[in-house]
């Protein structure tokens, strides 16, 4: 699908570097692969690999993955109602719960908000792409650590945040969304100078939110 091909790019670049790092760990080529096939989460993934590569328990490992996605809960609770319209049988509801993504969340949720989206195979196939180019990026940069000595030398993790700012920029349509994305940037950058934690990103989150929909009633 052409509109997931940025979205797409962007995976492929990150799980191509999770799969350089999982392979240069000692780990066979499968685990990466697999990961990105069933677990399916960015930073959640890296931090596994982590955590693998410290011997930290099973149970560790769990928790932190439960904390870093519990922002999941909440998007499935608003895709849940925003689905509605287009008609999604459950097992294609269930089937889209395993392909929601930060990113499939910011443009789903949009263009349902704007009527844009014609059926609700749509929305499965950009999630489907976007899930294959993850798993396919783990799997080339994998097998790249044995055949191509100078890739693992490459710096590709900022793609992530490179694909983050784009699909920011695309839904700054408005004057009161722009000023929401501001306000979470600054909020973000200003508790990044006090405190280093990763729980500054849902505060961020949380205040742009705040400021969207006191925007938006005042609209």
């Amino acid at each position: 699908m052409a509109s997931a091909a940025p979205v797409a790019t962007g995976y492929f670049m990150v799980s191509w570097v999770f799969g350089v790092a999982a392979v240069k760990l000692g780990y066979a080529l499968w685990l990466p692969v697999a990961m990105c096939a069933f677990v399916y989460a960015g930073a959640s993934q890296f931090s596994a690999l982590a955590l693998l590569a410290a011997q930290a328990s099973a149970s560790t490992i769990i928790l932190t993955t439960l904390l870093i996605n519990a922002r999941h809960l909440l998007m499935s609770i608003y895709m849940a109602q925003a689905l509605a319209p287009v008609g999604l049988t459950t097992s294609q509801r269930w089937l889209y719960g395993v392909g929601l993504t930060d990113e499939s969340f910011a443009i789903h949720s949009h263009q349902l908000a704007h009527d844009e989206v014609r059926c609700g195979r749509e929305l499965l196939a950009f999630n489907a792409t976007c899930h294959l180019a993850w798993i396919a990026g783990a799997l080339t940069g994998g097998w790249s650590v044995s055949v191509l000595a100078s890739a693992s030398r490459l710096k590709l993790d900022y793609a992530l945040t490179a694909m983050m700012v784009y699909v920011m920029t695309s839904l700054c349509v408005s004057r009161g969304r722009l000023a929401a994305a501001v306000l979470a940037a600054g909020v973000a950058l200003l508790l990044r100078g006090r405190v280093d934690s990763t729980i500054n990103v849902f505060v961020a989150s949380i205040a742009g939110c705040a400021i969207g929909i006191c925007l938006n009633k005042r609209a």
